[in-house]
């Protein structure tokens, strides 16, 4: 039973970044006979080891590495490179009779893994995929250099004519999305949301899990978290991130280097958070400013790095509670299952007790029998907190409603860097966690307290005006 689940298994952990995944990933190779497959998007590229936070060579401890610093800076890697690089190492791996562990923080990657999702796909996604297979959609550069000299607005509104569904999921300015759903319809002739109700009501009848999978969340309550966030970001800086950032700052100039518009920090590289946080102190440095203007743009970057790994964090914590964990759920009642367990990782003291030996023991029990494992909501109070509240199946993509806040929204006035930036989430789940989050409690409190100072500021104006006029 062991060597057969040996050959088709597979292992994930996932979780918030700083949380202590790569560890894990590695004491479970050494324990288990295993080869550890990175799943962050970032982490792929060479270089950059700090920004990007990259295991190093000492901390692998001799376990084998896999998809990590292999892709060269200067072009986009795709989810669709990832998912066939990965399938190719989880199938090396298992002819070896090791042990695949998928670790990272780009949940999509790892999901794309796991899951015959798509039904548009350029080619068979596996040997034994269920994928039709769509000739030409590729979300291909050709298609993007075709439309790039269009808005985003307008890209989008022609989106709204000839696929309304779509168009209500996807803001104007998420203009990968809109493209890539026009690039559907231009290669099928068929709407982007009719695939993706096929293959919806496909995967509720038909195995949609390609291993069966034992998926660790490794979980640390937010408080804790956000102080090791905070403390990570300060020893980065110390092991020399700003030259890091520095030479992003100089490759990206060089279009020949990095491909795209330099106010574009949704691909790549440029997606690092520090990058767009730092940079008008990497502007300032570079013009020579000195003393103090130049140590508040500093400490500026500072505060609103910390801040962005924060917020990336309640995204991946939301992307898990809203999405990852509900598909797991879906593959319950199919032969082909994925198994979530949480780790409670809040207390680095007890790492060793409550991370490590469970994790080892129970990824052991899934190796020999998976039949027969504990239950997962009794392995700490946190993990039967988190487990029941998670959904039996995903919502469907068809049914998200885009919601704005408009507290949290800032006008170029408004934000620390001079960017405009909109805050919209994807359907009513993530609103109402949104809306309960720290950050918008803070704003909202901000914004009340400016629109009593206005109004303070109009009643003494008022009253001031009125003075006059009676004298």
């Amino acid at each position: 039973m062991a060597t057969s689940l040996i050959q088709r298994g597979l292992i994930a952990i996932t979780g918030t970044t700083g949380v202590g995944k790569s560890q894990l990933a590695i004491e479970l190779a050494r324990a288990l006979n295993g080869e550890v497959i990175n799943a962050d998007a970032l982490q792929v590229y060479k270089g950059y080891d700090i920004i990007t936070n990259k295991v190093s060579s000492e901390e692998m401890l001799g376990v084998p590495h896999h998809l990590l610093g292999f892709v060269e800076p200067s072009r986009e890697y795709t989810v669709q490179e990832f998912e066939q690089d990965a399938l190719r190492k989880i199938s090396e791996i298992h002819q070896r009779n090791r042990v695949p562990i998928l670790v990272g923080g780009t949940n999509y990657y790892i999901q794309s893994v796991m899951f015959r999702k798509s039904l548009i796909s350029t080619t068979s996604r596996d040997p034994g995929s269920t994928d039709t297979a769509l000739p030409g959609v590729a979300g291909s550069r050709e298609f993007e250099q075709q439309h790039s000299t269009r808005s985003d607005q307008d890209l989008w509104e022609e989106l709204r004519i000839v696929d309304p569904v779509m168009a209500e999921n996807w803001h104007a300015n998420n203009r990968r999305k809109v493209l890539r759903s026009l690039e559907v319809l231009a290669a099928t002739g068929r709407p982007h949301s009719e695939w993706i109700r096929e293959s919806e009501a496909a995967r509720e009848k038909e195995e949609v899990l390609r291993f069966p999978t034992l998926v660790f969340w490794l979980y640390a309550d937010p408080p804790m978290l956000d102080k090791r966030l905070f403390e990570r970001v300060d020893k980065m800086i110390e092991r020399g991130m700003f030259d890091e950032l520095s030479q992003l700052g100089r490759d990206l100039a060089d279009q020949t280097a990095f491909a795209g518009p330099s106010g574009d920090f949704s691909t790549g590289l440029k997606q690092a958070i520090g990058f767009r946080e730092f940079g008008p102190y990497l502007a300032a440095k570079s013009a020579n400013t000195t003393g103090e203007d130049l140590e508040l743009l500093r400490r500026q970057g500072i505060d609103d790095m910390k801040l962005s790994t924060r917020r990336y964090a309640k995204r991946q914590i939301a992307w898990i509670r809203n999405k990852l964990l509900p598909e797991c759920n879906g593959t319950l009642t199919k032969s082909v299952k994925a198994r979530p367990y949480v780790l409670d990782a809040t207390d680095l003291n007890t790492w060793d007790s409550l991370v490590k030996a469970q994790g080892v023991d129970i990824a052991r029990q899934f190796i020999d029998d998976e039949q027969h494992l504990p239950d997962a909501t009794t392995i700490s109070e946190i993990a039967a907190k988190l487990l029941a509240d998670a959904k039996e199946k995903p919502n469907s993509v068809l049914a998200w409603k885009r919601l704005h806040c408009p507290i949290c929204s800032k006008t170029s006035e408004e934000a620390r860097d001079g960017v405009a930036y909109e805050v919209w989430l994807n359907g009513q789940d993530e609103y109402n966690q949104h809306l309960q989050s720290r950050q918008h409690r803070k704003n909202r409190t901000y914004r009340k307290r400016l629109a009593e100072r206005d109004t303070n500021y109009l009643g003494n104006a008022k009253g001031s005006s009125e003075s006059e006029n009676d004298d």
